[in-house]
């Protein structure tokens, strides 16, 4: 247990180094209750962001849907080539769990909710908003991620996963194919794993991008975050079992949300937030 508090506390110091701490509001109660309400204001302008944007930007999304797109055609080779060359020299690293039995989460994922829940107490110790803002913001581009990618696209495009091993055609679940093709397997909205018709896009991806970048862009650093979502998407590489336009998607995907999560929140800062206001 002691080795994992300190891999953790490793991983959250890095970005507690960037707090702007200010003398006197450590433990400040009336400045992380104001966070947590400018946090809750900006969630109607999240999700309208999240589900019009990429309407008035159509020429960008189509080019992404494209290249994704490109890549299907491609997928059986690109996707034999990455587990051979990435997944079998990686298959035996694994993060330690930090919490083992979690209601809220397990495996490798634990240390991006539990990371972002241990920067954001750092900041509420240290009376530093910008951490607990980020924290917040991480938390709710994670939520997001589950929603767009795991529930609603997922059940849109219902894609079976590829074989554990498309060289040799193995597989653990009968559903797995080598057709990069298959698409149209899903049942309905999907809101727990299952492996069939669940492989595009990845959620795991999503969610590991789109916390990235609200790091990445409140803190004007890239090589923390990016460091960290490999680190973390390395362990247990082969649990992912995706196609690779799986992953670009993802990746895609998970951008955007994050991207979309911290212009809410400068908007809302500079007065243009988008917000639900009662008419008498």
């Amino acid at each position: 247990m002691l080795i994992r508090v300190v891999l953790l506390l490793a991983f959250v110091m890095p970005t507690l180094s960037y707090a702007e701490f200010k003398k006197g509001e450590y433990f400040d109660t009336s400045l992380a209750w104001g966070v947590i309400k400018k946090s809750t204001k900006t969630i109607p302008s999240d999700l309208y962001n999240i589900a019009v944007t990429p309407f008035k930007n159509p020429v960008q999304s189509l080019s992404y849907l494209g290249a994704v797109g490109a890549l299907v055609a491609v997928d059986k080779e690109v996707t034999s080539f990455y587990q051979q060359e990435v997944e079998n020299p990686l298959d035996l690293y694994s993060l330690p769990t930090i919490v083992y039995d979690s209601p809220i989460t397990h495996g490798a994922d634990s240390w991006l909710v539990f990371g972002s829940i241990a920067h954001y107490l750092g900041g509420f110790m240290l009376g530093d908003e910008k951490s607990q803002v980020t924290a917040i913001m991480a938390m709710k581009a994670m939520t997001y991620s589950y929603g767009v990618s795991h529930v609603f696209l997922k059940s849109i495009t219902g894609r079976n996963r590829p074989h554990d091993n498309l060289k040799t055609g193995e597989s653990s679940y009968e559903s797995d194919t080598d057709n990069p093709y298959n698409f149209g397997n899903a049942r309905g909205p999907i809101f727990k794993s299952h492996q069939k018709g669940t492989a595009m896009p990845s959620f795991h991806v999503t969610m590991y991008f789109s916390m990235a970048k609200v790091y990445q862009e409140m803190y004007d650093d890239y090589l923390i975050p990016y460091s960290a979502l490999a680190v973390i998407f390395a362990s247990s590489i082969k649990g992912h079992q995706h196609w690779v336009s799986d992953m670009v998607a993802g990746g895609i995907i998970g951008t955007f949300i994050g991207n979309q999560v911290v212009k809410s929140y400068r908007d809302n800062d500079d007065g243009n937030g988008f917000s639900l206001v009662p008419v008498r």
